[in-house]
């Protein structure tokens, strides 16, 4: 798995540093939705990372144009277990961040729309990578998630899902896309706590149009690094 990495002002390899991984909608802009991020992110000390992910967003919106990979391996993707890549190459991805940034071992994770796929697939499968995770405006379908792949890691039990969703968006398609996204939302929700994960309720951000909402998201992180 490729990816895209954001070093904080001051990086130095002399002390660990809070990761948030950013998930982008099907549009699958990584350095953009990346962007978003750094610059909220001012002078906190996240290290940004965006992981080219295969399954934020359906097969139609999922062209090579999109991504770094080369051919061949573009090729050796296709027709595969999206899930099972991302389950290792995340892991993977956070090795490596741990190894060549310092970063810290369990990462926060957000990403907003079609992004929900990838973000609450990897609530479910693997609770114990995450310091917290703040899905916002998602979709959500049941991808990658059966019965079986619902992790019963005790790190379920407490780990902080605080979802969150804009307050103001602007346009007949944004408000289209977030009566959807709504009702997605409470299904994961609804699907969370029959699984033993105990998620907050919805946030909604005053003001804040439909996108992926940077500043809430770093808000809430900064929120659970003061506990």
């Amino acid at each position: 798995m490729r990816y895209h990495v954001a070093l904080p002002q001051g990086w130095a390899a002399s002390r660990s540093w809070p990761v948030l991984l950013v998930i982008p909608d099907a549009a699958r802009e990584f350095e953009g939705n990346l962007t978003q991020f750094v610059r909220a992110r001012g002078d906190r000390p996240y290290i940004l990372i965006a992981p080219e992910v295969l399954s934020c967003g359906g097969a139609g919106s999922r062209t090579r144009d999109h991504y770094s990979y080369s051919a061949t391996v573009w090729d050796s993707l296709q027709g595969g277990d999206d899930f099972a890549f991302e389950d290792a190459g995340l892991a993977a991805v956070l090795a490596d961040v741990h190894k060549q940034w310092h970063g810290e071992s369990r990462a926060f994770l957000t990403g907003w729309e079609a992004g929900g796929h990838t973000v609450w697939a990897q609530t479910f499968r693997h609770p114990e990578r995450w310091r917290g995770v703040a899905p916002v405006t998602t979709n959500y379908q049941g991808r990658g998630v059966t019965a079986s792949s619902f992790s019963r890691a005790p790190e379920r039990v407490s780990l902080p899902i605080q979802p969150l969703r804009c307050g103001a968006p602007k346009g007949d398609d944004a408000v289209m896309a977030i009566k959807y996204c709504d009702q997605q939302t409470a299904q994961a929700l609804r699907e969370a706590g029959d699984h033993g994960f105990a998620p907050s309720p919805v946030r909604v951000v005053p003001g804040a149009d439909h996108g992926p909402l940077p500043e809430a998201v770093l808000a809430w992180c900064d929120s659970l690094r003061r506990r």
